[in-house]
């Protein structure tokens, strides 16, 4: 028995010592890549459960050739529950753990975080596509799954960054979480498009914990990346230890300060969080709240859940389009953001009201401005 265990150490101690011989070599692209793997698939979950939202919430979770039911008392042709419904139960639980994680996360083992990550990831797909539609309460558990591990991935791979070259790890995260925004609402919308059901192109998606193990898996491990650090330190260490000691020293200031002297911290920062706030209150307001109202019975896009899942795709495209140019376009009037964004929900209001746009490209174009909006408003603040 212990020959065997024997074996099997040693075994696994020339795996490791193959994969470091490659981290050593490949360092830079092992961290971009797998961080940008990781930030693709901590958001993808979050991301499909709104693309979904309008079939999450049909009785009709498929892509039959019976006709669908409809809500014959007015032209929107709603469901009973809006999909704002599913916006809080993809918000709540992430702003629930963001509030109490501080207090305990840091007990916890990145190894083991990373498994609840995988575990709640998995769970939602399974939940949200193996649960029959009239058992909403379970659908809703799953959405919140949903959200509860895209929060805790973020607090998690967002923390170990710090100990890696922020550059790369930071700018692979970035990447990857805005490129989750296109391919999970164009995948789900291509897929269901060409016929697959929204159960089953959900529960397809069941590779995407599987691939967010195998990225942290080819991660350089932490006591990797602390040694190459260190290897890489300057001989000057004594000019080094005193920047490290005041930094230390001031984090340390604002970390032991009472909670009155945090509170004095907030004033400064409300001319970026109000406005903030109101971009992405219209942003979601008009996404989660008007996107199924805007339906046009004789568009080319026949189908009402088939117009509203390209309209998420034609937001997610602007924003990354946005984030990805936003550094050669230079906007000093930061307001701007929010009031332009505040004008699109009258717009889109006034339409739901008195349906005077001729044609769905324009409300295309009209999502496309807005996702401009919420991509260039989220990296000027």
């Amino acid at each position: 028995m212990i020959l065997r265990k024997t074996k099997f150490l040693n075994k696994n101690n020339i795996k490791m010592n193959r994969l470091e011989h490659y981290w050593g070599k490949y360092y830079p692209q092992f961290v971009v890549t797998s961080y940008w793997l990781l930030g693709l698939t901590n958001n993808f979950a979050y991301v499909i459960m709104l693309s979904a939202a309008h079939d999450i919430l049909s009785d009709q979770n498929s892509n039959s050739t019976d006709l669908p039911k409809h809500n014959s008392t007015n032209r929107f042709d709603c469901n009973e529950l809006s999909t704002g419904a599913i916006l809080l139960a993809d918000i709540l639980p992430g702003i629930a753990i963001k509030l109490v994680a501080p207090f305990f996360v840091h007990k916890i083992k990145y190894w083991k975080r990373v498994v609840v990550v995988i575990l709640t990831n998995s769970a939602s797909f399974l939940l949200v596509s193996l649960t029959p539609s009239n058992l909403k309460p379970l659908i809703f558990l799953g959405v919140m799954a949903a959200s509860f591990s895209s929060s805790f991935g973020e607090i998690t791979f967002l923390s170990l960054s710090t100990l890696y070259i922020r550059t790369l790890s930071i700018t692979g995260w970035a990447s990857g979480t805005g490129a989750a925004g296109l391919i999970g609402s164009f995948g789900y919308a291509a897929l269901t498009s060409l016929g697959l059901s929204p159960s089953s192109t959900i529960l397809l998606m069941l590779f995407i914990p599987v691939l967010m193990a195998l990225s942290y898996i080819a991660l350089p491990t932490v006591d990797f990346a602390r040694s190459r650090i260190y290897s890489e330190l300057d001989t000057d260490s004594e000019e080094r230890d005193k920047d490290q000691t005041e930094s230390e020293n001031n984090a340390g200031s604002i970390n032991n300060g009472s909670l009155k002297d945090k509170f004095k911290l907030l004033p400064p920062l409300l001319k970026f969080m109000i406005p903030l706030f109101l971009v992405y209150f219209a942003e979601y307001f008009i996404n989660q709240g008007l996107f199924e109202l805007l339906y046009f019975k004789n568009s080319f896009i026949k189908e009402h859940k088939l117009q509203y899942r390209w309209y998420n795709v034609m937001y997610q495209l602007a924003v990354f389009v946005s984030r990805s140019s936003i550094k050669w376009i230079k906007i000093k009037f930061l307001p701007i953001f929010p009031i332009l964004q505040i004008i699109n929900i009258f717009v889109f209001l006034s339409h739901i009201y008195l349906d005077y746009f001729p044609s769905i490209w324009i409300v295309f174009l009209l999502i496309f401005w807005e996702g401009l909006l919420g991509g260039g408003c989220y990296v000027k603040y």
